[in-house]
Formats: structure tokens, C-alpha cells, sequence
């Protein structure tokens, strides 16, 4: 019987060559072995086959490659052959690789999560720093970690429909990770082309993905638990928390990221509030990253959770410290405008009204009378208010709302009232084109640009038609951003890449609070006007968010306004530009804002202030109010651990795993000084005319470190199935928008050319940029080291005469690892074995080996005649790798056990206090049924579900554990001779 291979061997079948990742039995006692293609068209391919019905299946053995002397010009194959097994090859080092190297600035508060990553096992991190701080390059910085390491090449990222393109290109642009938007047009587009049983998420291997379309996507929703990712990121994450004022939608939401979390190894979750001001919102994110570290969800211990969660402030001093200098102090504005009479009239009536409909709620929260309805309506502008009251109106009359004839009559006096008040009498309104008037501003200069933000989709509505008339501007000029069409997110990421573009003619963007999260709108402007304050100070604070944001190279000018009643009553009501003053009070040093108002929810702060509004308690008063929350959240923070959990900040530095980089385990060697030198090098060797690489010559500047090729015929797409049309570029390698015209690609490693190309774009018809960022994690890469694996047969080596070397001398460079259960490496290593003359063996560093024998300098080749010394060399030196293999396994097992106890017995520790809460919740476990009432035998059969719920779900992450920590026990570890030099 042929035996089952382990995992990590290399395997012939099916005239291909793989790597085994797992082993299972099935049935009858077959065996199972999962694969990932290694060589031609399965290449990156992952499949199962039944080892025992393979005919002519068989492991490989590493000391039986074939060497094939290399007769390149200054064995320059060998050496691309090698950088490209270097770079191919995943890392196991916990030595961060990207910080200060991405096309980013330099910040070193934004290397705590990558810090933080790596010193995981698996990775599980909220990070929840404040607004426009950068969590996307954070997270874009951690995905290339992972990538390098093989642990991210199947990425799903989750977001609001109107982020689906910034995030996008931010990946793209700055990291080279290419991800395919599945909006709604492409997921129609793709419908079209695949037969309806195929799972659209195994058309590629990298996706972002709008939750919307998650949610609303049955098809999608299936296809999801019929995938699995290394990393999923959801972005704006509070939109899937459990929250007290959401239901329906978010529900939705919140189970659907539930589902997502268990899909995935790694996951990354964004947002820049965390929290509704609930232990259980808090705990429903944290559950998402690790459900072992919430026994019950109404107590959440800051000193459980402090390793999963990254959270600062712009108080912060460090973060303070690094952005200080590069984000601009903003300027806020404030604008008093007196009421018209007609204004006066329909205001008092509100803060006098009194309705039927609103003494029979059940509610009993101010923000769900109607009368809260309608001052928050007026306070937008008249046509919301109208709005609502012409609804409301109807809807008593055809018997759908509540109310009653009186209240009717009271509704259509009032409506009246805010019908008189025309565009004239609207003196908010004319006050903001006073501004605009007294600032000069008409709309020609193209970066002096808008942004108006209103609650009111209405407000939003009236406003575009009669700002377009008053101050004389093309329909062009004016855009709105409001979600309301069926094709909104389409039409929003068009809207908001036209917006930050030089060219294109949009100067006002008229938005609702639905571009109020993660967006960048500062590229073009610096002007944010609040057309109604929000009700929430969150809100508040990520409207400003989209132009004071890291990146704004002008001051950042807010305005907002302040209607002055000469009525005590409408004047007690107006309270909202308390919250400004909280908003500077955060800023300058309190830290989280939601101390404030006691929440981090905007609905739910949105109900306290509507308690101040509708109460009349007038602006002291609620500035009084405001202050004694957050005087007791400063106590109870340095007192109570659970109210910590929630206020306080997360900055402590990642601690050091015990198993970490040992003192041969660091970084994969290099031969290339650089990846531009080598991309020169290798793109150089593929152009020559036997190659039929590319279309059309490349152009390599070495002066200003470019290269430009056009598209290569293998890195265009096969067929219709996946996200590209077929023959543009496969989006494995970059998105088909990142292609320049006549489908050419221009590279460059310099960080400020892409930061310059990146502007430039904005000013151009395009908004992405044709230059690429050249680094370790450009999937150019993947493509090198195809087109290296043809340089030489497959399962052979080179062999190279070297003169540094003495006479009789054999170097074998060599690459093993040993893998866990999974496949992935756990121990990896790169070494040359090399053997004397005289028959002495030892073993070298690769760099080391390098530097000595000078095989990164020019190095004239001459022929191999006798091959017979480094074939025999070989067999010896792969047995001695092995040994040398199986040792390094002996010392990492002990540290990888010490490790794993330790994880353990955390495990087994917080069971134990899942099963205490248990019994607290249901009291002890009765030994039977019998004797008990009905009421006790629910109780039982509940607790026992909940037992065997709690003791799966430990069971799940033991086994994760353990498989993933552990290394398979293969006497012969499997090894890969990828050269041989000989003296």
C-alpha cells in the first residue's frame, strides 16, 4: 500500500506537482489528502483526492532532483531561480517586516497593532482608534503582514457600500493588495457568467463586499457558509454590534458578522466606536473575536479583553506626538441667526404642542414623541419639518398612524405655520448664503470645495435644488449623497470619487449622515458646513472626521449654526451647540466623548439630548449635566474595572510570545539589494524574445527606479467567471482600474512617487493612479516566480561552478520545513549544506554563504563537467538537512508545549467560570429528571444545551489550537534542493 504522505510533502499526481496542507480518513478507511498546486496551470489551486484510488500517486523525494547545469550569462537564472524560491516563500519570523516600508507616513503609533498581530496566535484585534486616525492603514499594514507569511491569501473585506471604492483603492494604492468590489453591479455582472451552483466566492480569492449586499443577498448569505477566508475584515463594525436602539437592519447585520467571524482564521475588526455605552454591545464584538472570553455578556472585564482591543485617542500623547505636525489645526465657526417671525410662530407652537398621540405612547422616552419628531425636523429646515407632518396627517386619516381628530387639526395648523415660512423668511438658510457671499466663494476654484451635511434626506433634497438656483451653479456643481436609490452604492462611490477629483465640476456635496462614517472627503476641500446640528455627538464628531482627518494639508474650516428666539421656551429647547463644546472639550484632552452623554450610541445619545430638548431645560443645564457624567466616568474609571472596559483607552504593547523567532529563523535571505533591483533583473531575463513574455518591450529606468510593461498575456483573465472581463488583467494581480492606458503598467519602489501619483490622479479624469507601489507584497511577485519555476525542469535544481568555492567543494541550498496539521510551517528554514573534499559536512546561513562565496556580485559562470560529485553530494546533504530539521523541531516543541499549556490552561480557566455563570444563571445540575415540576425540567434541558453549547465551543478552540501549534511527526521531514554549487 502506498503510504499517505504528511503534511508538507510534495507530491506527483495527475501529471502535477503539489504540496500536501491536511490528511484525513474517510469512510471505509480511505485516506484524503488536501493539496495546493505547485507547478503550471493548477499552480495555487487547492484540492482533495483520495490518496488510495490515485494511480501512480507518489511522494517526491527531495534527494532525487535532477541537476541541470546552468549555462546563463553570469548564472543569472540560478540566482532569479533563487531570489524568487526566497521570496516565495512564506516567513515565520514575528519580527514585523512592513513598518516604515508601506506608501504611508511613517507613524509609530500605527505599528502597536501590527505588533500586536504578530504576537498572536491567531489574530483577533478590534481596533478602535478614533476618528481619522487610519484604521484602514492599520489594517492594510496587518494584511501585508499576514500576506508575507502565507497567512493571508484569501481576504474578504466587509463595508458600508459608500466605502466599497476608498477602501479599494487604499489597499491597492498604498499596500499592492488587490481586492475585487462586489457591488451591486459587478455581483449582476458575474450572475450573468456563472452557472448558478458556483459559489461566487471561490471566483477569487480576494473581495470586498458591501454588508448590505451580505445582508440582503440570500445566494450570498449561502455562498458565505459555504467559504472560508485567512482573514476577514469588517469595517465600521459597530454597523453589526449588538446595539439596545437597533433592530431589524442591524439584527441582520449583527448575525451575519457572527456568521463571518466563525469563517475565518484571522479577523480584523474597525470602528471608531466600539460601544452603544452597554457591556453587552461591547461584549457582541468581542464574542465576534474570541466568544471564550465572555462568560456573561452584562460584565465585561477590561483585564479579559486587553489583547484583543487597540483603542486611543487624538488626546492621546503619543498619538498626539506623531500627527501633531501633520494634521492641521481646525477652525470651528460658529453662526447666530435671528428667526424670522414666520420662523417664531411655527417654533413656539412646537415647544407649546401638545397631542393625544403622544400622551398614549408606551414608549415614555422623549425622542419618541412626535413633538421630539417635529423639533427635530424644524430645527433641519422647513421642508422636513412639512414633510413630516404632511405624512403624519395622512397617515391619521387613512387610519396607518397613530393620533386622533384633534391632533390632526392641531397638525394642520402647524403645518401651515411652517408652510409660511418661504425661502426669504428661512433665515438659516439665507444665512449660509450670506457666508458664501461674504467669503466670495463661487464655486470656480476647484479646490475650494463643500461639504454640507443634514439628517434630513428632504433637507438634503431642498437644499441641492436651491443652492443650484441661488448661487447661480450647473446641475453638475451640486451633488447628493443621501443612499436613497436602489443603485446607491454604485452611484455614491461615484459621487464621492468625482468629489475628491481636481477635475470634475462637482463644488458643493450635499450629504447625509450616511456619509458621515469612514469617508475621505478632504482631498479637495477643507470647508464642512453642519446645515442642522445632530442630535448625537458621536455623529457630530464623524462628520468632522471627514475633512479633519490625517492627510488634510489645509485648516480644516466648520461651521455650524445657532438660531437666537426671542420665545423662553424655543430658546430652552436649543441645546445642541452644547455638544460642540463637548466636542472641542474631547479634543483637547478628555479622550472618549462618549463619557459625555454616557453612551456610545448615536441613537442612544440622541435620546438623551432629546430628554434635554423636549424637557426645556435650557443649555446651562444641560452643559451641567454633561459635565457631572463625565466627572463621575474619570472616577469610576480608576475604580471600576468593567466601566474601564468600556471609556478607557488600549494601548499597551503586544506582549513577546515564548515560542518566538529563534536565532536562525528571521526574515527569508536575499540575493537582490532590493525588490526594484530584482524586478529590473528578472523583468530584464524575461525579455528576452525566447520568452515571449510581453507584448511589447519594457522600458527599465534605473535612474528614476521605474519600469513599465505592458500587460503579459499570462496575467490576463481565462474566462467570464470571475470579476474581470475576460482578457483584462486577472484581478489576482491588480484591479483592472490600476491598468494605464494601452493596458501598461508603470512600477516604481519610491513611496513619495506613489504619494505624488496618488495627488496627481485626484487632478486628473481617473482617480487611480497608473503608478504602482514595487514592494515585497506587489503580487508581481507571484507572477516572477511562475515564470522562474519554468527557468529550470520541473523537480530539478541547477548546479553552478562558483570559485570562492575549494576544489572538491559541493554547497547544497536547501529549504525545509515542518508544518502543523494544516500545512503551514511552523518550524522554516533556509540553509546551504555544504560538504568538503575530504568529506567534512557542515552547515552555513544563507546570508552568510552569500556574502562569503560573493554570489550577489558578478559572477562568471563556466561549465559543469562532471555532475557525478554534487548528484552524490545531494543525498547526503538532504539527510543531514533533515536531521538538522528534526532538531530544530525537538528545541521549538518544548517551547511551542511550554506555550500551548499556557493557553490551556487559560482555556480551561475561563470554561470554568462560563460553567460557574451557568450554574448562577440556572442553579446546579439536577442528576435527573425525576420528582421535578415542569417549569424545572425546562430549566434543566435548557442548562444542559447551554452545557453542551459551552463545552463545544471550548472544544473548538483547543482543537484550533492544537492543530495549529503543533507540528506533525514526520521522521522525514520534506525538504526542496533549490541549487547546488560546486568549487
Amino acid at each position: 500500500m502506498n503510504p499517505v504522505p504528511y503534511p508538507g510533502s510534495v507530491v506527483s499526481l495527475r501529471s502535477a506537482v503539489w504540496k500536501v496542507l491536511g490528511t484525513s480518513t474517510l469512510k471505509r478507511g480511505f485516506r484524503e489528502i488536501h493539496c495546493r498546486g505547485l507547478s503550471g496551470l493548477v499552480r495555487d489551486k487547492e484540492a482533495r483526492f483520495v490518496w488510495d484510488l490515485e494511480n501512480g500517486a507518489r511522494v517526491l523525494d527531495p534527494a532525487a532532483v535532477r541537476l541541470v547545469p546552468d549555462v546563463s550569462s553570469g548564472l543569472i537564472d540560478t540566482k532569479l531561480h533563487l531570489e524568487a524560491a526566497f521570496r516565495n516563500t512564506p516567513t515565520t519570523t514575528r519580527t514585523p517586516l512592513t513598518l516604515g516600508r508601506a506608501a504611508i507616513d511613517d507613524l509609530p503609533f500605527q505599528h502597536l497593532p501590527v505588533e500586536r498581530t504578530l504576537a498572536q496566535d491567531r489574530v483577533r484585534l478590534l481596533i478602535a482608534d478614533d476618528v481619522g486616525l487610519g484604521k484602514t492603514l492599520e489594517a492594510g499594514l496587518i494584511t501585508s503582514e499576514l500576506a508575507l507569511r502565507g497567512r493571508a491569501d484569501r481576504i474578504l473585506v466587509v463595508t458600508t457600500r459608500a466605502m466599497l471604492t476608498q477602501f479599494q483603492k487604499e489597499f491597492w494604492t498604498r499596500f499592492s493588495i488587490p481586492l475585487s468590489r462586489l457591488d451591486s453591479a459587478a455581483i449582476r455582472r458575474m450572475r450573468n457568467r456563472i452557472p448558478a451552483h458556483y459559489n461566487v466566492f471561490d471566483q477569487f480569492d480576494r473581495s470586498i463586499v458591501s454588508i448590505d449586499t451580505l445582508k440582503r443577498d440570500a445566494q450570498i448569505r449561502d455562498a458565505i457558509k459555504h467559504s472560508y477566508w485567512d482573514l476577514i475584515i469588517i469595517d465600521e463594525a459597530h454597523n453589526a454590534a449588538a446595539r439596545k436602539a437597533a433592530a431589524g437592519s442591524n439584527s441582520q447585520r449583527a448575525e451575519l458578522a457572527q456568521l463571518l467571524s466563525r469563517r475565518t482564521d484571522s479577523l480584523l475588526l474597525l470602528t471608531a466606536t466600539p460601544h452603544d455605552g452597554s457591556q453587552e454591545s461591547f461584549a457582541s464584538l468581542i464574542e465576534m473575536l474570541d466568544p471564550t472570553r465572555v462568560p456573561d455578556p452584562t460584565r465585561l472585564h477590561r483585564s479579559d479583553i486587553e489583547d484583543l482591543v487597540i483603542r486611543r485617542f487624538r488626546s492621546d500623547k503619543n498619538v498626539a506626538a506623531d500627527i501633531g505636525q501633520q494634521v492641521p489645526k481646525r477652525q470651528l465657526v460658529r453662526r447666530n441667526f435671528p428667526l424670522s417671525p414666520e420662523e417664531e410662530i411655527a417654533y413656539q407652537s412646537i415647544a407649546e404642542l401638545h397631542l393625544d398621540l403622544d400622551e398614549q405612547s408606551t414608549r415614555g422616552r422623549a425622542i419618541d414623541l412626535f413633538r421630539t419628531t417635529l423639533a427635530k425636523a424644524i430645527f433641519s429646515s422647513p421642508a422636513a419639518c412639512l414633510e413630516t407632518l404632511e405624512r403624519r396627517i395622512r397617515g391619521i386619516e387613512n387610519g396607518t398612524a397613530r393620533g386622533t381628530e384633534e391632533d390632526r387639526d392641531r397638525l394642520r395648523d402647524l403645518s401651515d405655520q411652517v408652510a409660511a415660512i418661504d425661502t426669504g423668511a428661512f433665515r438659516k438658510y439665507q444665512d449660509l448664503l450670506k457666508m458664501l457671499r461674504d467669503l466670495r466663494w463661487t464655486g470656480k476654484a476647484p479646490r475650494d470645495r463643500i461639504v454640507i451635511f443634514s439628517e434630513r434626506i428632504a433637507t438634503v433634497s431642498w437644499l441641492a435644488e436651491r443652492l443650484q438656483a441661488d448661487l447661480d451653479l450647473s446641475e453638475g456643481q451640486v451633488a447628493r449623497v443621501d443612499g436613497g436609490s436602489v443603485e446607491a452604492d454604485v452611484r455614491t462611490q461615484e459621487v464621492i470619487d468625482a468629489f475628491g477629483q481636481e477635475k470634475s465640476p462637482i463644488r458643493i456635496l450635499i450629504a447625509s449622515d450616511m456619509a458621515s462614517e469612514g469617508l475621505n472627503l478632504h482631498f479637495q476641500c477643507h470647508r464642512l458646513i453642519h446645515f442642522d446640528l445632530p442630535w448625537s455627538l458621536l455623529r457630530f464628531q464623524q462628520r468632522n472626521g471627514r475633512i479633519d482627518r490625517y492627510g488634510q494639508d489645509r485648516p480644516p474650516l466648520i461651521t455650524y449654526f445657532v438660531g437666537e428666539s426671542t420665545h423662553p421656551k424655543v430658546r430652552q429647547m436649543w441645546v445642541l451647540e452644547k455638544l460642540v463644546e463637548k466636542d472641542e472639550a474631547a479634543q483637547s484632552g478628555v479622550g472618549d466623548p462618549a463619557v459625555f452623554l454616557g453612551k456610545g450610541d448615536a441613537d442612544e445619545e440622541e435620546a438623551v439630548v432629546a430628554e434635554a430638548v423636549s424637557a426645556g431645560i435650557g443649555a446651562d443645564a444641560f452643559d451641567a449635566q454633561m459635565n457631572a457624567r463625565a466627572d463621575e466616568a474619570k472616577t469610576q474609571m480608576s475604580l471600576d474595572d468593567e466601566f474601564a472596559a468600556l471609556f478607557g483607552d488600549y494601548a499597551a504593547p503586544a506582549e513577546t510570545k515564548a515560542d518566538g523567532d529563534t536565532a536562525t529563523e528571521g526574515a527569508p535571505p536575499r540575493l537582490f539589494p532590493d525588490t526594484f533591483s530584482y524586478a529590473a533583473a528578472m523583468i530584464g531575463r524575461l525579455s528576452r524574445a525566447e520568452e515571449r513574455a510581453f507584448p511589447s518591450a519594457p522600458d527599465i529606468s534605473l535612474g528614476d527606479r521605474t519600469i513599465r510593461i505592458a500587460i503579459p498575456d499570462d496575467m490576463r483573465a481565462r474566462d467570464g467567471f470571475g470579476y474581470a472581463s475576460e482578457g483584462a488583467v486577472d484581478g489576482r494581480f491588480m484591479p483592472e482600474e490600476a491598468v494605464g492606458a494601452g493596458d501598461r503598467v508603470e512600477l516604481t519602489d519610491q513611496a513619495q512617487v506613489i504619494n505624488r501619483a496618488i495627488d496627481h490622479a485626484k487632478m486628473q479624469e481617473r482617480s487611480w493612479p497608473t503608478v504602482q507601489y514595487l514592494w515585497d507584497g506587489h503580487p508581481i511577485l507571484e507572477w516572477f516566480a511562475d515564470r522562474a519555476s519554468t527557468f529550470f525542469p520541473e523537480h530539478s535544481a541547477p548546479v553552478a561552478p562558483l570559485s570562492a568555492l575549494s576544489k572538491g567543494e559541493v554547497a547544497v541550498v536547501m529549504h525545509g520545513a515542518i508544518p502543523n496539521a494544516n500545512g503551514a510551517p511552523v518550524v522554516d528554514r533556509w540553509a546551504v549544506v555544504i560538504q568538503r573534499a575530504d568529506g567534512d559536512i557542515r552547515i552555513e546561513e544563507v546570508p552568510d554563504f552569500i556574502a562569503r562565496v560573493r554570489l550577489a556580485q558578478d559572477t562568471p559562470g563556466r561549465p559543469v563537467e562532471d555532475l557525478g560529485p554534487a548528484q552524490a553530494a545531494i543525498e547526503t546533504a538532504v539527510d543531514r538537512f533533515q536531521t538538522h530539521l528534526r532538531g530544530l523541531g525537538r528545541e521549538r516543541a518544548a517551547l511551542i508545549q511550554q506555550d500551548l499549556d499556557a493557553v490551556l490552561t487559560r482555556l480551561g480557566e475561563l470554561e470554568r467560570r462560563f460553567q460557574a455563570q451557568l450554574t448562577l444563571d440556572l442553579g446546579e445540575a439536577a442528576e435527573s429528571t425525576e420528582g421535578l415540576s415542569a417549569l424545572e425540567k425546562r430549566r434543566l434541558t435548557i442548562r444542559r444545551a447551554k452545557e453542551k453549547k459551552i463545552e463545544d465551543l471550548f472544544k473548538d478552540w483547543t482543537e484550533w489550537f492544537e492543530r495549529t501549534r503543533l507540528m506533525v511527526d514526520d521522521p522525514n521531514p520534506y525538504v526542496d534542493v533549490k541549487a547546488v554549487f560546486v568549487g
